[in-house]
Formats: structure tokens, sequence, C-alpha cells
């Protein structure tokens, strides 16, 4: 299981790449800089639900594309110890 941030974003990036969208070209459409889509993608910033529905507009996928299931989501109640 991963961290929500790094699923939605690996789900932003694959739908962007199947789409053969670069981040310059996401990032103008949706007026922000290509480093935060790219920090984004990368799971390393966390993003609002409201960025993530202009992204699901922008890219024209559906929000099941974007969000995981939640078994796949790593949770403090399904955390393991390391």
């Amino acid at each position: 299981m991963k961290p929500i941030e790094k699923l939605i974003g690996l789900n932003i990036k694959l739908e962007r790449t199947k789409r053969s969208l670069s981040q310059i070209e996401v990032a103008n459409t949706l007026g922000v800089e290509s480093s935060y889509l790219s920090r984004i993608e990368s799971g390393t910033k966390g993003v609002s639900l409201e960025k993530v529905y202009e992204i699901i507009h922008v890219l024209g996928c559906r929000a099941c594309d974007i969000f995981p299931e939640s078994n796949e989501v790593e949770t403090q109640f399904n955390r393991t110890e390391q």
C-alpha cells in the first residue's frame, strides 16, 4: 500500500501520458507551474480536491481513473509498523 498522494500522483501521470500530453501542456491549461504538476505526480506535494477535479477535467478522464480503491490506500487504520 502507498500513501494517497503517491497513488493519485501516479494515476494523474498515467492518464496524462496515455493522452500524450506533456506536463507543460497540462500545467499551462491549469494555470500552474510545470514544477508544481511534477510534484503532484511524484506524490511529494499534497493537492486539493478542487485541483484534482480540475486535472480530471483537463485530462478528460473519470474520477475513478485518478482516485484509487480504498483498500489500496495506506491510512492510520491499515498502516503496518516497519
